[in-house]
């Protein structure tokens, strides 16, 4: 988006009365439907909002037939309004509203609230408050208040409103910082009043006033908020209210600010020492640092964990050294919970040397596990303690290393999700962006900055230990470039093992991780390494282990929580690249070659039996195979929509499936995975795709020797090839793909090479050849009984006589195909007879009624999710709007056949579109 567009932009106001202005002046945004879904797109701000989801929104389960078409209609509406270009963009699944954080109230309300916390966790109350009070004044009444009939919106709605009192509160506790009392006593009396379960607001008023010399009513105010929270929510005070109360009693100086005395003996500092080339890692430190300052209310456990070698250890003792002033006493503890050489440190032996660190002479220290642990934390409720548990094997390793009071931090690392570890805030390390990545290779490399960085750091797989060891290799070896160290690292036929240097190693790290999973998570792990594909779900997996379902998803999540495996989305699996590797090579060395071949073919058979079910789902008038069977459950197909979902999600997989099926030699199931993909090619416009797959196809139709087979894809070839241009090319494939079919006897075969012979001849413009095939197609398929396609026929006959100029003989041709496909049931057919019928009424000057047509054709493609069609037809609509003279409804619809055909790499047809835009 340039920037004159975001200068123009409206400014969206949702903290109150929703509102979008533009030059102040406040725009008439329609009925409340209308800003409804304005106000669910901005809600969604920057992601795809589905139709379903908006349908839902506007009429909740009962939405009337036309909904879909309906949404489309306020969109257009709502683009027109806005008055700016791109702003509201179409996706195949729903649409984007593009806006840049600055120009809507709420995000500008979070990126204050973030800013606010970030000082006052570096020590800077008085700016803290001037960031805070900035975002609560954007504040002017309840959030998408109007939208309370809205689940989607009243959740966002509530979400914000926590936003907001946890920045008053936050405020607040800046205010206090600066010395603040008295002034703050009337609004947090109001606070307490609106809010009587948030705890930390009655320790402020508590506090706000002990400062304004009215100790009574700071006892009062406790004994109101124990009231209210044991009648109200069964609760009793926590320790941190408690404690306020007990230094209001005695007169505690700390209410004031004043820091307590010193303890005499002398403090302790185990950590190690700091990481000098640290790089990158800012939110998290934040999300860490606001935690920290939020340790006078409550304990503080932060738990970091993350894939070998991502880098938890070298940012939990960069921040412990930056948290290290707030604390008196700094302990470390390796807790061996993934290590070569030591068992994991057992919870009596780590409380033992924890004690011991602390003071506490060896006699004081109890033998009964109970008794330690109850001492240990009894020594921390005296002291401030930064305590870093590094390395933990699982939750029950550390629980009783636990603080039991808010004086002490708790930084916990571990290669485990300790998801079971309560009252524990987590922080997942993912690898480092790339801006982060290149920095800490330039670090640590030395300065060298020259041409491949971006490329080693990407062969690194942005994973930290990777980045470190390679960029040590760099500097040690004087004579090596950066594009050297990136030949040797793409070009490496083991590329782990250039992940090595002394004692750190990535393939040594990983295999820590494996060697503590069970057999069965192993097993897994193993054979997920040979899997096709960027990604994978459960199902995908049960077929490659060969287990059941749910054994399938127990072991996947099981290795998600040991961060071997990512799940980017719900359901969704993946390797890190590097993880990935380690994997294949574990799979070759401990899986005999056999057991890999039948697994490989399982997931094959997997993705080949779901994929043609999908294609059948699609379209029953494909002409049927026989898929011979296999030891898999394929994935459930409902409907039309769960099949194009699943070809939308597992397309990459699919097309790895059939390039380890070539490679292997299965050459049956090649050709039926191209005929498997064929359907979702085609609707979604991925046509340099469907060649890839029919080519191979072909190759292995030729060597089974099956001419049917050829006949096939030789006919889809010249299907694909014509619409891009290829002429030559799809008149070799479509005569050859006739000749086959008369000679195997494929009557139905030789019809639809006539009918594709008809689509090239369209792209010529040579409307007579078209007739003579289409009419030989039509007495094939009459001769074979195939009623449907028969039907299909007549409308592209219809379309081929409206361009010759017999326009009552093409109406007559259509309206009789129409309505015989609406007898059949028949919706692309329908979709199809009615853009003809639209080009039909457009010729002879009807437009009104084109643009019905038309209209009609686009829902139905909508519904059967075709998007390439659904190009096409807006397309076609436009150039009806432009001869309405609606030049911005033209434009529009261009701009959104665009658009589509862009996603689908036809940039050739984007191109034509534009110049009728231009």
């Amino acid at each position: 988006m340039g920037a004159d567009s975001v200068a123009l932009q409206p400014q969206f106001q949702v903290l109150g009365p929703f509102e979008v202005r533009v030059h102040d002046e406040v725009l008439d945004l329609g009925g409340p439907r209308i800003r409804t879904l304005l106000a669910l797109l901005t809600a969604n701000a920057g992601r795809v909002t589905t139709v379903g989801t908006m349908v839902e929104a506007l009429w909740g389960p009962e939405s009337p037939p036309d909904a879909h078409r309906t949404v489309r209609s306020y969109v257009s509406r709502l683009r027109r309004a806005l008055a700016v270009d791109r702003l509201i963009v179409t996706h195949p699944a729903g649409y984007v509203l593009r806006l840049e954080p600055h120009v809507v109230d709420a995000r500008r309300f979070e990126r204050l609230v973030e800013t606010g916390r970030d000082a006052l966790a570096a020590g800077r109350p008085a700016d803290a408050a001037e960031q805070l009070s900035l975002a609560l004044r954007l504040w002017r009444g309840e959030a998408y208040g109007e939208f309370t009939v809205t689940p989607v919106l009243r959740a966002e709605a509530a979400r914000l409103e926590g936003l907001r009192l946890g920045a008053v509160e936050d405020r607040v506790d800046a205010d206090l910082a600066t010395g603040a009392g008295v002034t703050l006593v009337e609004e947090l009396t109001a606070l307490t009043g609106q809010h009587p379960g948030r705890e930390r607001l009655w320790g402020q008023l508590m506090t706000a006033l002990y400062r304004a010399g009215r100790q009574a009513e700071a006892l009062d105010a406790y004994l109101r908020a124990r009231t209210a929270l044991i009648e109200r929510f069964g609760l009793d005070p926590s320790p941190r209210l408690s404690e306020i109360h007990q230094q209001v009693l005695d007169n505690d100086a700390r209410l004031f600010g004043v820091p307590a005395v010193a303890p005499s003996e002398p403090a302790r500092d185990d950590l190690p020492g700091d990481i000098a080339d640290f790089a990158g890692r800012d939110a998290e430190l934040a999300t860490l640092a606001t935690a920290r300052a939020a340790g006078r209310q409550a304990v503080v456990i932060q738990a970091i964990d993350g894939m070998a070698g991502v880098g938890k250890t070298t940012l939990v003792v960069h921040a412990a050294h930056r948290f290290a002033e707030h604390y008196r006493d700094r302990l470390f503890i390796d807790l061996h919970g993934h290590a070569s050489s030591h068992r994991p440190v057992t919870t009596m032996t780590a409380l033992d040397a924890l004690l011991r660190a602390l003071g506490v002479p060896p006699d004081r220290i109890p033998q009964d596990p109970d008794a330690r642990a109850a001492l240990w934390r009894a020594e921390l409720a005296t002291r401030s303690v930064l305590v870093v548990l590094d390395n933990a094997a699982d939750a029950a390793q550390v629980r009783p290393l636990l603080p039991g009071t808010s004086r002490s931090l708790t930084l916990i690392t571990s290669r485990r999700r300790l998801v079971d570890l309560d009252a524990t805030q987590v922080v997942s390390l993912d690898v480092l962006p790339e801006p982060d990545a290149v920095a800490l290779f330039v670090s640590v490399a030395g300065g060298r900055t020259e041409g491949s960085v971006h490329e080693v750091v990407a062969l690194c797989g942005h994973l930290p230990l990777a980045i470190r060891i390679a960029a040590a290799r760099l500097r040690a070896r004087p004579a090596w470039t950066v594009a050297y160290l990136a030949n040797r690292l793409r070009q490496a036929h083991s590329p782990l093992t250039e992940f090595e240097a002394g004692d750190r190693s990535v393939a040594a790290a990983f295999a820590l991780s494996y060697e503590h999973l069970h057999a069965p998570q192993q097993r897994l792990f193993r054979l997920l390494g040979i899997h096709p594909g960027p990604d994978f779900d459960a199902y995908a997996a049960a077929a490659l282990a060969a287990v059941d379902l749910p054994e399938a998803e127990r072991l996947l999540e099981s290795l998600v929580d040991d961060h071997l495996l990512q799940e980017p989305a719900p359901g969704r699996y993946r390797f890190h690249d590097l993880v990935r590797q380690h994997a294949r090579a574990v799979a070759v060395t401990d899986e005999p070659e056999p057991l890999r071949d039948k697994a490989l073919r399982r997931v094959v058979d997997y993705y080949l039996h779901t994929a043609h079910n999908g294609s059948r789902v699609l379209d029953r008038q494909h002409p049927p195979i026989a898929v011979e069977a296999a030891d898999c459950v394929p994935h459930p197909m409902p409907g039309s929509a769960a099949a194009m979902a699943w070809f939308d999600v597992n397309h990459l997989c699919v097309l790895a499936a059939r390039t380890a099926a070539e490679d292997a030699g299965w050459d049956t199931v090649v050709w039926q995975l191209a005929w498997s993909l064929d359907n979702f090619h085609y609707r979604r416009g991925h046509l340099h795709d469907n060649i890839a797959s029919w080519q191979v196809g072909l190759a292995a139709a030729e060597r089974l020797g099956d001419l049917a087979v050829q006949a096939r894809a030789h006919r889809r070839l010249g299907l694909v090839y014509a619409p891009l241009g290829r002429d030559e090319e799809a008149s070799l494939h479509l005569r050859r793909s006739l000749a086959l079919s008369g000679q195997v006897g494929d009557t139905v075969g030789q019809a639809g090479a006539h009918v594709v012979l008809a689509l090239a001849l369209t792209w010529k413009k040579d409307d007579q050849g078209v007739l003579a095939h289409l009419t030989e197609a039509r007495n094939l398929y009459r001769r074979s009984g195939n009623t449907q396609w028969e039907i299909r026929v007549l409308s592209m006959m219809g379309a081929a006589y409206t361009r010759l100029g017999h326009h009552v003989r093409a109406r007559a041709f259509c309206e009789s195909a129409l309505a015989l496909c609406v007898r059949h049931n028949d919706s692309y057919g329908q979709a199809d007879t009615l853009d003809s019928l639209g080009a039909i009424t457009g010729n002879t000057g009807d437009h009104r009624q084109a643009l019905h047509h038309h209209e009609r054709a686009l829902a139905l493609w909508r519904d059967l999710d075709n998007t390439y069609r659904q190009a096409g037809t807006l397309a076609a609509l436009g150039d009806t709007h432009r001869e309405l003279g609606e030049g911005d409804q033209a434009k529009q619809c261009w701009q959104e056949a665009i658009d589509l055909y862009r996603g689908q790499n036809l940039h050739h047809a984007a191109d034509r579109i534009a110049q009728r835009s231009g």
